[in-house]
């Protein structure tokens, strides 16, 4: 198991575009007989991953909002350290949505696997996970734990240096108006202002904003904005 840490640390430090991360990422998985890899970075309301699972699954657990079920997310955030899991040796101590979650995971040739987690800027984590089709996994009681978090450190830094394509994040929508108003909002203008430009009530401008902070479930116009640029929304 130690191997495997010492390729991803060698990827890490491989010069190239994004797409030769995530092959050498698919690869290494491959190589080592695991079903399939995932990164997984969860901020304050949002989520993305870049992964090779099936599409079928990413798009399921993103719909279903499953980051929120997922013992392994749960372990992770609690644990905070490298770690194996398996849907059969953890059965007893789940629940029932707990279990068909790990059923319909099966379906999908995720059953078992090692996942090291970290704590990564501004309250966020991130958590790098290599998914096996088997019914159990062992871990190498000799594997160093804080070369796990290094190497997936430096995975997280590429990740975000190369900024990435997730491979899948939560869904997210502007209507037209929402964008325009907060492309005004980006380049310092007020409400009033931007009323004014757009030729439209003060009111309006602030229920359409209003309307996207709830659905994004964000508190101010700064959070909101600082989002839909991240997310190329505008």
């Amino acid at each position: 198991m130690q191997h495997w840490l010492d390729k991803l640390t060698d990827l890490a430090a491989i010069h190239g575009d994004e797409s030769i991360l995530t092959e050498g990422l698919a690869d290494l998985a491959q190589h080592f007989g695991f079903a399939g890899y995932a990164y997984l970075h969860i901020q304050h309301k949002h989520t993305i991953a870049v992964t090779n699972y099936h599409r079928e699954w990413q798009s399921t657990y993103f719909e279903k909002k499953f980051e929120k079920l997922d013992p392994v997310v749960k372990c992770a955030k609690s644990r905070k350290r490298l770690f194996a899991w398996s849907a059969e040796q953890d059965r007893a101590r789940l629940s029932k949505e707990e279990r068909d979650f790990y059923a319909l995971a099966a379906d999908f040739a995720i059953r078992s696997g090692v996942t090291v987690p970290i704590k990564t800027a501004n309250g966020s984590m991130s958590m790098f996970t290599l998914a096996s089709e088997r019914p159990s996994m062992d871990l190498d009681h000799e594997i160093d734990a804080v070369a796990a978090a290094a190497a997936v450190g430096q995975i997280h830094a590429r990740i975000s240096f190369l900024q990435t394509t997730p491979t899948v994040e939560d869904a997210a929508w502007l209507d037209p108006k929402e964008a325009t108003y907060l492309r005004w909002i980006a380049v310092g203008m007020t409400m009033e202002e931007i009323a004014d430009i757009e030729g439209t009530k003060y009111n309006s401008v602030r229920v359409k904003l209003r309307e996207a902070m709830k659905r994004f479930d964000v508190r101010s116009k700064a959070h909101l904005t600082a989002l839909a640029i991240r997310r190329k929304l505008m």
